[in-house]
């Protein structure tokens, strides 16, 4: 009979192995065999207090490696776009763009983390978390180096290994929560990588 217990004991414990095993390959070939991603999402924003603060809704374009277009709509039209080289912010209702290198925003933003096509190891810890919320996959990120914008991230992956929701935890408590209604690899318009400024629009920053 204690045979028989054990038997079944490490049988279950492969088996939760196995489905952890193979919810991280899910994780790990997000990063590395899709190549552009482009749809809609919502973003809100959370106060200590557990209640919304903000929500914003927009659409994205993305490109690996390095290039992506993020519209903001009302109420705070923005539009983020990486060229690979640079990222132009450009803020609507203030007429200003900033630009900034690239690989100065990589270690200080935790979204900048789609556009690399490769696992997060290098920046994160990786844990799979037992929650299953959805009924997705959830990861929680936790950087290897202190961050002054963020602490953690978590991703909720679906059965087929989509991104399905990014939750972003800032040192002061609150949290970011992004859900996406996007499609992967599928052909996109380079154009739209592309960064022209306004006329008559201030800016701030030099492009490299």
């Amino acid at each position: 009979m204690k045979k028989l217990l054990l038997t079944l004991l490490l049988v279950s414990l492969a088996s939760v192995s196995y489905a952890e095993s193979d919810a991280r390959k899910k994780l790990n070939r997000f990063f590395t065999s899709v190549n552009t991603i482009q749809g809609s999402f919502v973003q809100q924003l959370y106060g200590k207090n557990g209640r919304i603060k903000e929500t914003v809704r927009g659409h994205l374009v993305l490109q690996r490696p390095g290039k992506f277009r993020w519209v903001y709509k009302q109420p705070d039209p923005q539009q983020i776009v990486s060229d690979g080289k640079n990222i132009w912010m450009y803020d609507l209702d203030l007429d200003q763009v900033t630009v900034k290198p690239l690989r100065s925003m990589v270690a200080s933003s935790p979204a900048i983390i789609l556009i690399q096509r490769s696992v997060p190891d290098s920046q994160f810890k990786v844990t799979e978390m037992e929650d299953k919320t959805s009924g997705w996959d959830w990861f929680y990120l936790k950087p290897h180096r202190k961050q002054d914008d963020f602490k953690a991230i978590q991703m909720g992956m679906d059965s087929k290994g989509n991104l399905k929701q990014m939750v972003l935890y800032d040192k002061v408590g609150q949290k970011t929560v992004i859900t996406f209604s996007t499609s992967s690899n599928r052909p996109v318009n380079v154009k739209q990588f592309r960064f022209s400024v306004p006329s008559g629009v201030d800016v701030i920053g030099t492009p490299i």
